[in-house]
């Protein structure tokens, strides 16, 4: 472990002593080259443990070759230096670049390090090639547990322990008994649930694993397994289909900085979750809650940015594609004595593209409105209790208009399916991000409340309130995750990256 971070501290060292101008491949090649022939294979053989192809890197008829006596062959040495070159950028930088994934990617293409950049690494790797492998491959809390996961999924896979599960013929209720639950059970205990018994009797424990997998299949939890139903089809999916996802959200996490700052936020979009994590206290500090994001039609984007300040009591500018396929067509669909109370219950105003001029909506032909008309008026909601955007708006730096807020819809928390919003993320607990962004500042809880509209009441301006420190946010579409708790838990790929990875020669 002390070696490991020699490493890792040589990697930060040596990120930043050189340029980022990129070096030629020859470059690289004559560092690589300093590594032994078996030294390359072996590693290139274990990038499995990365969801990683082999092959990829060691095809087949190079292990033919190999195998006859190719240790002596120079063509086999230089195509095994160059595989190991792709590997090194593909470990470090994704398989895939994330700017060909479509819009609801909003990530760049990292920059590979230089060839003395390298060969920096390599002596501090003691010129051994899976040491240098693993200095570069991500660092972060969620990829090193993904990585374990497929580690015991691999497991599973290679030693048979993975069977298909036997059909239930009728309906399973709590308390009742099932020759199908012993396999059942062994399932859900290899997916980290604690399970304490193996036997034919619907226990308590195996309810609440069974509610749980429910709530990831984003069905209200009834604690019953039907015929063929979600729940039952959820735990027979094969292990080999469980690896692929888990490989798939690898690749995704590779497209993010190798390390995470001391203190951040991770959002994972697909299980619509939020986790913050500090470490720059005494003690480690964090917080999580749930959170409501895109569906699949406007999707969140995957991206990383930063909190910069927080809006008490925001405005809601109404986004173009909110204002076109939505209030547009819900206006078009009223009488016309019926439009200023529209606005007035709901405390809009429509204002021009600078703000400088309000408009009576009555005056507006919303029947026969311009297509573009959305690029010269804006709908604007005064500041209220139940403004869209809640009481509190957390800005980050994108040009997207994606934020982090409130809601005034909060009781939708308390639902499975929770991929309901146009883009940006609305936030379970925002008061208590708030009061944590905001320490250090003569922004406490109290004063935060005080600020805050009151059920009834609307305001006509809001409060912009600078973070003493910006606060990084990372936000993934991941399907798979292994919790605090130890469990392992997937759901639907409802924004389809998977397939797209797919396409792009992910695996």
């Amino acid at each position: 472990m002390k070696t490991f971070r020699i490493i890792v501290v040589v990697v930060a060292l040596a990120l930043s002593s050189f340029g980022n101008a990129q070096s030629k491949p020859v470059e690289y090649l004559e560092v690589i080259d300093a590594l032994g022939l078996d030294d390359l294979r072996t590693t290139m053989l274990g990038v499995v443990s990365h969801g990683l192809n082999p092959k990829s890197y060691w095809s087949d008829n190079m292990e033919q070759l190999y195998q006859q006596g190719g240790a002596a062959n120079p063509l086999l040495k230089t195509q095994a230096n160059e595989n190991y070159l792709r590997l090194l950028k593909d470990i470090s930088l994704g398989v895939v670049n994330p700017e060909s994934m479509g819009v609801d990617v909003k990530l760049k293409r990292k920059i590979f390090l230089t060839a003395p950049q390298l060969k920096v690494l390599l002596l501090a790797s003691g010129n051994q090639a899976t040491p240098l492998l693993e200095s570069l491959a991500p660092q972060i809390a969620p990829y090193i547990a993904l990585k374990e996961s497929l580690r015991k999924l691999t497991d599973y896979c290679n030693q048979g322990q993975w069977e298909p599960l036997p059909a239930v013929k009728k309906e399973i209720k709590p308390g009742g008994a099932n020759a199908a639950l012993p396999a059942m059970k062994n399932r859900l205990r290899q997916l980290g649930y604690n399970v304490p018994s193996v036997d034919e009797i619907f226990d308590e424990a195996t309810v609440a694993a069974v509610n749980d997998v429910q709530w990831m299949l984003k069905i209200k939890p009834d604690g019953k397994i039907s015929p063929n139903g979600k729940t039952w089809k959820y735990l027979n999916v094969s292990c080999q289909d469980r690896a692929r996802q888990v490989r798939l959200d690898l690749e995704k996490l590779r497209w993010f900085p190798q390390n995470f700052e001391d203190r951040y936020i991770f959002i994972n979009l697909a299980m619509a979750y939020f986790s913050l994590v500090d470490k720059t206290g005494s003690s480690l500090y964090t917080m999580s809650f749930r959170t409501i994001n895109g569906r699949a039609a406007r999707k969140s984007p995957t991206m990383k940015d930063k909190i910069v300040y927080i809006v008490i009591n925001p405005f809601w500018v109404v986004p173009p594609t909110i204002f076109r396929e939505d209030k547009v067509e819900e206006i078009r669909n009223l009488p016309p004595w019926e439009v200023a109370n529209y606005f007035q219950t709901r405390n809009y105003e429509v204002w021009n593209h600078s703000f400088t001029q309000r408009i009576d909506p009555t005056t507006i032909d919303w029947q026969n409105l311009d297509p573009n008309m959305d690029e010269q008026i804006y709908i604007r909601q005064k500041p209220n209790y139940m403004n869209a955007l809640g009481v509190l708006k957390f800005m980050m730096t994108n040009s997207y208009a994606i934020y982090l807020h409130d809601t005034n819809q909060r009781e939708l928390f308390a639902e499975p399916q929770r991929l309901l919003s146009s883009g940006c993320v609305r936030m379970e607990r925002p008061l208590d991000l708030a009061e944590y962004l905001l320490q250090g500042t003569p922004w406490t809880r109290e004063m935060i409340e005080r600020y805050m509209a009151k059920p009834g009441e609307v305001l006509e301006t809001e409060t912009r309130v600078a973070l003493k420190q910006s606060m990084p946010v990372y936000m993934a579409f991941l399907t798979s995750q292994l919790s605090s708790d130890g469990v392992l838990r997937f759901v639907d790929d409802t924004y389809n990256q998977g397939r797209r990875l797919l396409r792009q020669g992910a695996w």
